[in-house]
């Protein structure tokens, strides 16, 4: 459980303001998908998606925000945050309508770059 703690390769790698950089934009990404679980689907949907399925994906938002959070998983987990990002745009706009879609859509995209911008930063990690 420690090693999930020390600095990946790139941390090391990285200079004081890069690391303090790409740690707080972790942070936001992390903050996102918190706000996503917490908010899951449109209210007004007329045929919503089952409480399970709703209750799963925000289960998988808080534990891969969390997984960004840990040096040793944030690539693997930026990717699959933006992954994430994706499957809930394609959810809001066939599930929850073209509407909800166009009000979320900037949460979803601009956490989308977040996330795939770690994954870029980190991509060194993976394979480590």
């Amino acid at each position: 459980m420690r090693e999930l703690f020390k600095p990946s390769p790139v941390m090391r790698r990285d200079g004081a303001r890069t690391h303090v950089l790409f740690s707080l934009i972790a942070l936001i990404v992390a903050i996102a998908l918190f706000l996503a679980a917490s908010g899951s689907g449109n209210p007004e949907t007329l045929e919503p998606l089952p409480d399970w399925v709703n209750t799963g994906s925000n289960l998988i938002c808080v534990v891969i925000g969390l997984l960004v959070l840990l040096p040793r998983t944030r690539a693997g987990a930026s990717l699959a945050a933006g992954l994430n990002m994706v499957a809930s745009m394609f959810t809001n706009y066939w599930v929850d309508g073209p509407d909800y879609f166009l009000t979320v859509l900037p949460f979803n995209v601009i956490t989308l770059i977040l996330a795939l911008g770690l994954a870029w930063h980190y991509r060194d990690d993976l394979g480590s």
